[in-house]
């Protein structure tokens, strides 16, 4: 498998896998991920050092500030323009903003990774398991 792919690419590959929602690239840019991205890339200043690491940020599961969401957090390495995967972190959050199940993935290629409903449940399996060991109530 190719290790190295250009933005386009990129693009049709996570959108193929169903990442079809809005995100955010470098914490800013908001938009479809084409539109996020190309903004990024073209407020680039040229005079600077290309970027090496790029973080795209999206929500695999939203349904209101006032319930659990599912975040996502794609790293990328930036090789002049050409990107390879470096990390995946999907996380379940309570409707407070905190982390009740989370899952990171590395050493893949970005063919490899896991499409949106596949991402889902493994937040969601782990949660299940997670609440499985834990025994209610209270015991004396």
């Amino acid at each position: 498998m190719k290790r190295y792919y250009e933005v386009e690419e990129l693009i049709r590959i996570l959108t193929d896998k169903g990442y079809k929602g809005y995100f955010m690239t470098q914490a800013g840019y908001p938009g479809r991920l084409n539109e996020s991205m190309e903004r990024f890339l073209a407020n680039l200043d040229p005079r600077c050092d290309f970027i090496k690491n790029l973080i795209l940020e999206t929500y695999l599961d939203w349904n209101g500030e006032d319930k659990p969401s599912i975040q996502c957090f794609i790293s990328l390495k930036n090789d002049n323009g050409r990107f390879t995967f470096d990390a995946m972190e999907i996380i379940q959050k309570d409707r407070f903003g905190k982390s009740i199940s989370e899952k990171r993935l590395t050493d893949m290629v970005i063919d490899s990774l896991p499409a949106r409903a596949d991402a889902i449940k493994m937040v969601r399996e782990e949660m299940k398991n997670l609440s499985s060991t834990h025994k209610k109530g209270w015991r004396f």
